[in-house]
């Protein structure tokens, strides 16, 4: 019986958690759902639970749960009323104690100074793993509902950027919400990683008349129209990201680390391990060989380049196109949510990135309407308007090789290693698709045959 508050839900609560957008693991049946925390806020109360499975795999899913203080088990982010509470504790930089724990609100020096108590609300409608709430079309703030511990990186990337650099090619942070498990002691001053902290919700600029890049595009494909120079536009702003957060800082979280034959042997097992997991989840589908990706055809050329953070699931739909295509805004920086945490936030190539734009150009030209061979040309005419504006804007950056060859043969590897990546998520989540990441991962595979042959 689960028992939150008193409220002697059951499996109504069970199966409303089931039906969430934000619950992750729809497949998995649910054993039980056990209350870790509640915090009250007027309108409203915040439930931290943890989700039990029947499976044997045996792990806990930690939740945040808002519900309204009727009997109703309805969504308490609907509520106006409760998501100007949550904001009014991140404007006042309040801490809300709960049962076992706290709730901070971090306000930033963006926050904006006349944000009201009647600011208009409206809620985002569509999304899955999080949850967004508009107000006054000036702030967004993002709920996690998942809560994993330490630091999400689209809190402290979103800050670095923020406050150390001068680059404006995504929404300046606003402000945090974080949730500190057990009550001994007061939160800490500024934000910190440590245990038992989790970001609950982080607020940015809200960007006005934008549109989500990948419905962009697609949209314009559609009226026939390729968007070529709006993604070489995106090839200079994704340039751009990589060098702001190549910014010289004393910050160990941020600094550029050389890369060493160490880190390209680390890699490149992570190649290998993600392509293993991609034959077994590919359901009998052929995936040819992939060459050796350690060596100087593959990720050696890395060698003597920096690492950094970046973005880390970088597709077009964590870009907004902004005036018709003109520019691009970047934003979304959690990192792939299949990858735990800390491994989100280990430094990288941040070719990377480039690697997941190309999967998501093939993507788009896959979900068009365009005839077969229109699509075959686009998509290559696309890659090479997206590279060639973001080779040409690092050509002096410490975090990319010097040499076109080397360059080419490391973003193929990494187009694998994505590709790979695609076909698990696709095959456990959206089997329809699959395809689409095979024909990816054989096209990758087959210019790193060639690249391999050439070096």
């Amino acid at each position: 019986m689960t028992d939150i508050e008193g409220r002697q839900f059951g499996a109504p609560l069970v199966s409303w958690i089931a039906t969430q957008r934000w619950f992750g693991s729809k497949a998995r049946h649910i054993r039980g759902v056990m209350c870790r925390d509640r915090i009250r806020l007027g309108p409203g109360t915040l439930y931290v639970v943890f989700v039990g499975f029947a499976d044997p795999i045996g792990e806990l899913e930690r939740y945040v749960v808002a519900l309204p203080p009727t009997e109703a088990l309805v969504d308490a982010f609907d509520d106006p009323a409760f998501d100007r509470a949550l904001l009014d504790v991140v404007r006042r930089g309040d801490e809300l104690r709960g049962d076992r724990g706290r709730l901070v609100g971090r306000p930033s020096r963006a926050f904006p100074a006349e944000m009201s108590g009647d600011v208009t609300v409206r809620r985002l409608q569509g999304e899955q793993s999080n949850t967004s709430v508009i107000f006054g079309d000036r702030v967004v703030m993002k709920v996690f509902r998942r809560l994993a511990e330490g630091l999400n990186p689209e809190l402290e990337i979103t800050r670095f950027l923020t406050e150390h650099t001068t680059f404006r090619g995504t929404p300046r942070l606003a402000g945090a919400l974080e949730y500190y498990a057990g009550n001994a002691g007061a939160a800490p001053e500024s934000p910190r990683d440590g245990p038992g902290m989790a970001t609950l919700a982080v607020l940015q600029e809200y960007v006005p008349g934008a549109r989500d890049g990948w419905r962009w595009v697609l949209d314009r494909l559609a009226s026939g129209n390729a968007p070529l120079d709006a993604l070489r536009r995106l090839g200079t702003r994704t340039a751009e990201l990589h060098t702001a957060l190549a910014t010289p800082t004393p910050d160990p979280a941020f600094g550029a680390d050389p890369i060493t034959r160490t880190d390209v042997a680390a890699w490149a097992e992570s190649v290998r391990r993600q392509v293993a997991a991609a034959r077994e989840a590919a359901h009998g589908r052929s995936l040819p060989d992939v060459p050796d990706v350690g060596g100087p055809a593959g990720l050696g050329g890395l060698v003597g380049c920096v690492k950094t953070r970046h973005h880390g699931d970088f597709h077009l739909g964590q870009t907004l196109a902004v005036d018709d295509g003109r520019d691009f805004t970047i934003i979304d920086f959690e990192g792939e949510p299949l990858r735990p945490l800390e491994e989100r936030r280990r430094k990288h190539t941040p070719l990377r990135d480039v690697a997941g734009m190309l999967r998501s150009i093939g993507y788009a030209a896959a979900s068009s309407s365009l005839a077969a061979s229109e699509r075959r040309r686009w998509e290559a005419d696309a890659r090479a308007a997206y590279l060639t504006a973001y080779r040409a804007a690092t050509a002096d950056a410490r975090f990319v090789p010097e040499s076109d060859e080397a360059f080419t043969r490391a973003v193929a590897v990494l187009e694998v290693e994505k590709a790979a990546y695609e076909i698990v998520y696709d095959a456990n989540n959206r089997p329809d698709w699959i395809d689409i990441p095979v024909a990816g991962f054989v096209s990758a595979t087959a210019s790193l045959g060639r690249s391999a042959g050439a070096a």
